[in-house]
């Protein structure tokens, strides 16, 4: 019985890794975003935020493990979206222009961030 429960662990810890492969990498582009320089800050701090906190909810006991693989890949939407924001921003501090930089998103970063972010962009 020990075995067999050993066996069921590591075979979710091996579906959870791949998940978390997958999860990295963005999909097709469905569109773009103009991030006002000035507005990087500003949704650096409430992604942190929300990553933290969906983060949080994901770990607690009290979810389901259906509720908690869905916030674990909003986690991993999230960080992708940071990622690029960090890349365009670095991409401005190189070139010295303060402006606002283009990032491409796929459909699940489109619609979060939309969620999100919409009355920052405007």
């Amino acid at each position: 019985m020990k075995n067999e429960q050993t066996a069921v662990i590591k075979d979710m810890e091996f579906l959870l890794n791949e998940l978390h492969k997958e999860w990295e990498r963005p999909g097709e582009v469905k569109s773009f975003v103009s991030i006002p320089y000035e507005k990087v800050e500003e949704i650096s701090r409430k992604l942190n935020v929300i990553v933290y906190e969906t983060q949080q909810s994901a770990d607690s006991d009290g979810l389901a493990f259906k509720q908690s693989i869905a916030k674990s890949k909003q986690c991993y939407v999230l960080l992708r979206i940071m990622r690029k924001i960090v890349k365009g921003k670095g991409k401005c501090d190189r070139q010295a222009v303060d402006a606002e930089f283009v990032i491409e998103l796929d459909g699940e970063e489109s619609k979060l961030f939309k969620e999100m972010f919409a009355e920052l962009l405007k």
